[in-house]
């Protein structure tokens, strides 16, 4: 999509939508970014994964032959598009209650390091531990 074109759809939704574009309908926020699955490469949905698992940039970069640099701006446009909604399989899940169990004050960043995780994705897993526990209570 071009700038004139970006910018003019832009100019439309504040016109038809108001000024909070976090009130505005989700198809049009996302046709103004862009953001159709079709638009990922392949590489960038495997990356993508890696990140909402909570992966760190140095790992993926290790792992897949990518910058930090280059991981950490598409960890920035994920943020800014409300993409970073972090996932967890039942086995990391299990891995992080374990390590929260057995560690003598269990903090996001010590535990992140112990896992090899992104401090952001622990906390998130962490508030859904004490959901699933709330619940189950």
């Amino acid at each position: 999509m071009s700038l004139n074109k970006e910018m003019a759809e832009i100019r439309a939704a504040y016109a038809t939508y108001g000024d909070d574009p976090d009130k505005w309908p989700e198809d049009v926020k996302k046709e103004i970014r862009g953001q159709t699955e079709d638009e990922h490469t392949a590489e960038n949905k495997i990356l993508r994964h890696m990140i909402l698992h909570g992966f760190t940039n140095k790992y993926i970069s290790q792992e897949r032959s990518k910058t930090p640099q280059y991981l950490q701006q598409l960890r920035g446009r994920m943020k800014s598009r409300d993409e970073l909604d972090y996932k967890a399989t039942p086995d990391e899940l299990t891995q992080l209650k374990y390590n929260l169990d057995h560690m003598d004050n269990p903090s996001n960043p010590r535990i992140a390091s112990v896992m090899g995780r992104d401090k952001n994705w622990v906390r998130c897993m962490r508030v859904k531990l004490r959901e699933a526990d709330d619940d189950r209570n």
